[in-house]
């Protein structure tokens, strides 16, 4: 194995025990000595990597929003005419997010309240990935009355608020939530916001 491997391996290493950690104990309640001795690696070298607990943190919204933004643009989402496009985007972001739920997790919930840089670096990515890549310029020339602030949020809100309360509705539901069940479930979200929506739109 190369230097070049080695330090990817262990960089990988110091992020993948820290999404254990982070998704198991919370954020605050994690220790850089607990990651380093869980990952087998010294203090000094997540410092080397890293820096800080924080920017591990970081590094896991960046590479959590470049698999987002990767599954949308395999599917060439921003080419599709709009009703396509949301489709596509929301299987996409279905995939995405079963993919990685724990790092979503992370994202949404372990965030420091008081942490400003990181919750603007969210809100930057979610406002490209929703506003930038999805609607694009769609609802120009739309009347004044189409509440944008709604429509965005209604979106990401369907469909995130599964990942987040998958736990909950398990208990609620009985349902087993398998390969089944996401195959029909972006085609299903689509037409209960796409009714809805242009409804709105066309009003």
């Amino acid at each position: 194995m190369k230097g070049g491997e080695i330090i990817n391996s262990l960089k990988e290493k110091i992020l993948n025990t820290s999404i254990e950690l982070f998704y198991k104990k919370g954020f605050e309640a994690t220790g850089v000595r607990e990651i380093s001795k869980k990952a087998k690696v010294s203090p000094s070298m997540i410092n080397y990597h890293f820096g800080s607990k924080k920017g591990i943190l970081k590094e896991i919204m960046e590479l959590f929003f470049s698999y987002m933004e990767e599954y949308l643009n395999k599917e060439h989402v921003e080419e599709k005419k709009f009703e396509e496009r949301i489709r596509m985007a929301i299987k996409s972001l279905v995939i995405a997010l079963r993919k990685n739920e724990k790092m979503f997790k992370i994202i949404m919930t372990q965030i420091p309240d008081d942490d400003i840089d990181l919750i603007e670096y969210r809100t930057e990515k979610m406002k490209k990935i929703i506003l930038g890549k999805i609607f694009l310029d769609e609802f120009k020339g739309f009347n004044s009355n189409v509440k944008y602030e709604i429509i965005g949020p209604a979106l990401s809100g369907m469909i995130f608020s599964h990942f987040l309360l998958k736990d909950i509705a398990t208990q609620i539901s009985g349902k087993i939530f398998d390969d089944e069940f996401y195959e029909i479930y972006p085609d299903y979200i689509a037409d209960i916001y796409l009714y809805g929506a242009l409804k709105k739109l066309k009003e």
